[in-house]
């Protein structure tokens, strides 16, 4: 790197680990936000990561350049040093790009912790943007899906943690997107801001609910928490709902639900699969009551707020509330198979209360914008950009 200079920054860094090809997921769209504020207050942006498509970076800004790395090449080192959860995601190309092209006054974003594996050692994180605190939601996930495999990696969740939390305290600020994941990095000593999850714009005004007792379920399954909430969905709480309301119909929405794997024994009655779409839209429109049964994951849910900026009804988990729970009044929230289907049923047989309920949590979604979310995060870029060595959040 090169010396020190007291000049302002004109140029930043975005070291990601999924570039925003679409917005089919959360990180998608956050990575996308992010980039977006950048380019607000930086002459130049460059973004660095894996795993897109030709064609996403014509409706990007012109200052905003991309390197596009097709996978990640882990080694042996990345691993020991990093944990196999972070190590798995180094790339040379990554660490040799940035080794050559970062000078002392440009700033750097990280995008997961994870990615981290990638920045050497000489050049400062300015801008670390937790999606999650990963190494908690890893040994959440771990322990809801695989005890057995909890036990046995229960050394590298550890390895992963002390990775995470020194990649937290090596950057000058720290972003969450939940007050969990804030409460989670304070017990650990690291201060952070808060810059929440958005929605992407709805360009029309929601329909109306039909008052056709059904229920939506969007999210992609071949994603460990969404794929285990799928499954409990169907397994133990349907079928309660079928006894109740048994002309209900159920929606299941998202990429890689082609094939048997994310289904139970058998056809389950009343239920549609729907993978890969070209849109969501028309599957919200059909839509009463949409469900979040989360029983793992982290961070504020995207597919919850994009729920009430839709005007549904919208049944969660508890800690499918996580990071909204001041919004709690607009949601219906139930833990355990028979009050989830409690929940859905009684929404079902009362429209009028569904549509209601739907309204209101429109009325709230409606200050979710991205553009809105993102307003911390501006905020501290231009902090940095004008010199201000406050260290924001901490």
């Amino acid at each position: 790197m090169e010396e020190a200079h007291q000049v302002t920054p004109r140029t930043a860094w975005v070291i990601a680990k999924q570039l925003p090809a679409s917005t089919d997921s959360g990180g998608r769209q956050r990575i996308r936000a992010v980039i977006d504020a950048y380019a607000q207050v930086f002459d130049e942006v460059r973004v660095v990561g894996f795993d897109t498509w030709p064609g996403w970076r014509e409706v990007l800004p012109g200052h905003v350049r991309v390197h596009e790395v097709a996978a990640p090449r882990p080694t042996p080192a990345a691993v020991l040093r990093a944990s196999l959860f972070a190590g798995k995601w180094f790339s040379a190309q990554i660490h040799d790009l940035l080794a050559a092209g970062v000078r002392s006054s440009d700033v750097v974003h990280v995008d997961f912790p994870q990615m981290a594996v990638n920045v050497p050692r000489d050049v400062r994180i300015d801008v670390l943007d937790l999606h999650n605190v990963e190494s908690d939601l890893v040994a959440r996930r771990l322990r809801t899906e695989k005890p057995l495999a909890a036990r046995v990696l229960a050394p590298e969740v550890a390895r992963f943690r002390r990775f995470e939390l020194a990649t937290a305290r090596r950057a000058r600020h720290v972003t969450a997107c939940s007050r969990r994941d804030q409460e989670v990095l304070r017990a650990a000593g690291v201060g952070s801001t808060f810059v929440p999850n958005g929605v992407s714009a709805v360009s029309h005004v929601p329909t109306p609910p039909p008052g056709r007792r059904t229920a939506l379920f969007v999210g992609a399954v071949d994603y460990g928490p969404n794929r285990a909430a799928l499954r409990w969905f169907l397994d133990e709480v349907w079928p309660r709902v079928l006894t109740r309301v048994p002309d209900a119909t159920f929606l299941a929405v998202g990429r890689g639900l082609s094939g048997a794997h994310p289904r139970p024994t058998g056809e389950p009655d009343g239920v549609e699969f729907h993978s890969d779409v070209a849109a969501v839209d028309p599957f919200y429109a059909r839509a009463d009551v949409c469900v979040v049964p989360l029983l793992s994951g982290g961070g504020t849910k995207i597919k919850l707020v994009e729920a009430l900026s839709r005007g549904r009804a919208v049944v969660t988990t508890s800690l499918g509330l996580e990071g909204l729970e001041e919004h709690r009044s607009v949601l219906r929230v139930a833990d355990g198979a028979d009050a989830f289907a409690a929940a859905l049923a009684e929404l079902f047989e009362d429209p009028r209360g569904a549509a209601a309920l739907g309204a209101a949590a429109a009325d709230v979604a409606r200050s979710f914008s991205w553009e809105s979310a993102m307003t911390p995060l501006r905020d501290m870029l231009s902090a940095i950009r004008g010199g201000n060595g406050a260290e924001v959040g901490h």
